[in-house]
């Protein structure tokens, strides 16, 4: 039966690092395409890294019900078609995404115990700083606790301190899962 893993984490923690890198070494997975409103960054290409919307347009789809799960962010609006997703497992592959916290329950809720979540945690907080300077993107003056996973209940955890190794674990959840070895952590 074909499984959904979730990759969840704070941005700069290297989520779609890992998840291309997981497909790329992976049979019978795939990453869907997201859509999203906000501007690309420097490095992303539309239909490759996301589907880059107007936000009336994504709230049309929405309102039309084209979408397996929506979130918004930072006042831009992510989600994942419900084609992109059922299409790919009703051919036996699994799927990888990258959601938010407020992701993951829409998607439970419709695919249940078909849903494994996976949460990216970064070494350190000092080291998510630096990653998000890089990136240039903005720092709130105290950091989220979510940005840690510290209020939400996910099925496994990774630090992603050494980008090899995070990937690795995340195939061998992956393995785990697939085995029928998943205890209930949810």
């Amino acid at each position: 039966m074909a499984h959904i893993f979730v990759l969840i984490g704070a941005s700069g923690v290297g989520k779609t690092t890992i998840a291309k890198q997981v497909v790329l070494n992976s049979e019978y997975l795939v990453m869907p395409v997201g859509v999203t409103t906000r501007r690309p960054r420097v490095d992303e290409k539309q239909y490759i890294d996301y589907r880059f919307i107007s936000q009336s347009q994504f709230k049309g789809w929405k309102h039309t019900g084209l979408f397996i799960e929506t979130t918004k962010v930072r006042d831009e609006y992510y989600g994942y078609l419900k084609e992109d997703i059922n299409n790919p497992m009703e051919h036996g592959y699994d799927i990888l995404l990258i959601l938010t916290h407020q992701g993951l329950a829409p998607l439970k809720k419709l695919y249940e115990d078909q849903v494994t979540s996976i949460f990216i945690a970064p070494p350190s907080e000092a080291e998510l700083i630096q990653r998000r300077i890089k990136r240039r993107e903005d720092i709130p003056f105290n950091l989220d606790p979510d940005l840690f996973g510290k209020n939400h209940s996910y099925s496994f955890t990774i630090v992603n301190n050494h980008l090899p190794t995070a990937c690795r674990q995340v195939g061998l959840i992956r393995e785990f899962v697939k085995r029928g070895k998943k205890a209930n952590y949810d």
